[in-house]
């Protein structure tokens, strides 16, 4: 395999840090290979974290959903913690030792054996938030430290004019591979009443599976990136030099936060209005079923249309991240969002986007789109109002996401990237429980969903002016003088 650093100059700049700078990106196998890597990790947070394991976990695991969201809940903030406290500092490790792939198999591999052990979480069992946060943590834990380190390859293998485009095309390549797992899992062991490989849906082993199929599928989908995307050259320190090295960077970094103004704006900006928008996905499900009476397996379908809208968003996200900048592309998606929840809160049992009228009366099947939407089970027009409005608000939501990290690979310094992106792990779950927690209040003050769900609009629109005053422009490593 060639390595696209064997031509480059490789210098240690003042301050310490080790400048990469590529004379050639890497080739088509190189950027397919990173990009299947979200195709790889995706199903974990589609099938575990939102669609089939919480919901499984809550309701008959726990067996009282307040509760078990209430665990669930505390499960994913110990996750949220871990990561805030480690990813800066294995950002930097990765930085001072060169790198990204070894530390990227041992966190994906730990990262397996956490997905694997949600098989043996079932009901009756005498610790199950205990053996689900263990599986959880890990899993959550060791796969956002393989993602940091893979966000910071992005510079290194392609050139700063195609960034948004190849961070749109992982986005959506990651939007498919969660696709497929969905159905793959839908129709193997979902839906039959005799699930394949001989699963009892009596012992919940078709919720169970979820965990070991998306470690499977992981490890079968990133060996691409492993045998064929090139990876740093190392910088000729010893792993005890490089992680003392690294814990000096973060240090370093941290105090020297006031020279990189523009990023640390950049980096809360986006840790509101992302807090926002993931709480949407959270709980836009429970909206529908506290509305609807939605089932999961409803829920889940409403969820597989709206990123399957995703993917060609996505790519055209990137393709106007390239023509008009990360900065206009996040404001502009982050916005379309925002006005999108607002519809979407606005559609009840009577009415859609809070004036169209709209009714809980079944309708004829007209066409076959109108017998598919009855056989899914979206059979009035009050559901298919909301059912399109979600889709929707979700097309923008992967644009926002694929630029969110272009946007960062665009003004932080080369040499630091990978400290960096911890960092933008940091910022992505240090305040993740804010949003939830703000949805819950809002809710029980109230005694209103859509009051509750509406709520996280003040996120995106503090989000969305501290974005205004962002430039994008490439920050240069802070030296001492």
């Amino acid at each position: 395999m060639t390595n696209i650093y064997e031509e480059e100059l490789t210098h240690e700049q003042p301050g310490g840090h080790m400048a990469v700078h590529a004379a050639t990106p890497a080739g088509k196998l190189g950027i397919f290979g990173w990009s299947i890597f979200d195709w790889a990790l995706n199903p974990y947070f589609i099938l575990v974290n939102i669609f089939v394991f919480a919901p499984y976990f809550s309701a008959e695991v726990i067996g009282d959903k307040v509760q078990g969201q209430a665990s669930w809940g505390y499960i994913q903030a110990i996750a949220g913690a871990s990561i805030a406290l480690l990813s800066p500092f294995f950002g930097s490790l990765a930085d001072a030792a060169g790198p990204r792939k070894p530390g990227i198999l041992i966190f994906s591999l730990l990262a397996c054996t956490g997905m694997a052990s949600l098989w043996y979480v079932m009901p009756g069992m005498e610790y199950p938030i205990l053996q689900t946060a263990i599986g959880v943590v890990i899993a959550a834990t060791c796969l956002e430290f393989a993602i940091v380190y893979h966000n910071a390859m992005l510079p290194a293998i392609v050139s700063p004019k195609r960034m948004g485009f190849v961070s749109g095309l992982g986005i959506a390549t990651g939007y498919l591979g969660a696709i497929f797992a969905f159905l793959v899992w839908l129709l193997l062991f979902g839906l039959p009443e005799m699930p394949a490989l001989g699963l009892d849906k009596a012992a919940q082993e078709h919720n169970r599976l979820v965990g070991p199929l998306a470690a499977l599928w992981f490890v079968l989908f990133a060996l691409p990136f492993f045998l064929f995307t090139p990876d740093q050259p190392r910088t000729g320190l010893s792993r005890m030099d490089a992680a003392k090295k690294g814990i000096a960077m973060v240090i370093g970094t941290l105090g020297k936060l006031p020279y990189y103004k523009n990023i640390a704006t950049y980096l809360v900006a986006r840790m509101v209005y992302y807090d926002g928008q993931s709480a949407v996905f959270i709980f836009t499900g429970v909206y529908a079923a506290g509305i609807f009476d939605w089932p999961t397996t409803q829920i889940g379908i409403y969820g597989l249309l709206i990123i399957m809208a995703q993917v060609p968003s996505s790519l055209l996200g990137g393709w106007l991240d390239d023509k008009f900048g990360s900065k206009a592309t996040i404001i502009g998606a982050v916005s379309l969002f925002a006005l999108g929840l607002l519809m979407l809160v606005g559609t009840t049992e009577t009415a859609a986007a809070f004036f169209i009228p709209v009714s809980m009366e079944p309708l004829e099947p007209l066409s076959f789109i109108g017998s598919a939407l009855n056989a899914a089970g979206f059979e009035t027009s009050a559901e298919r109002a909301f059912l399109a409005l979600g889709v929707l608000t979700g097309l923008f939501a992967g644009p926002s996401i694929s630029s969110s990290r272009t946007m960062l690979a665009r003004i932080a310094p080369p040499s630091m990237m990978a400290e960096f992106f911890g960092l933008y792990a940091l910022c992505g779950k240090a305040t993740s429980f804010m949003a939830p927690l703000t949805v819950a209040i809002v809710t029980s003050a109230m005694n209103s969903q859509r009051i509750g769900l509406a709520s996280v609009l003040v996120f995106m629109v503090v989000g969305l002016g501290l974005m205004v005053f962002v430039r994008e422009e490439q920050s240069t490593a802070h030296t001492e003088h």
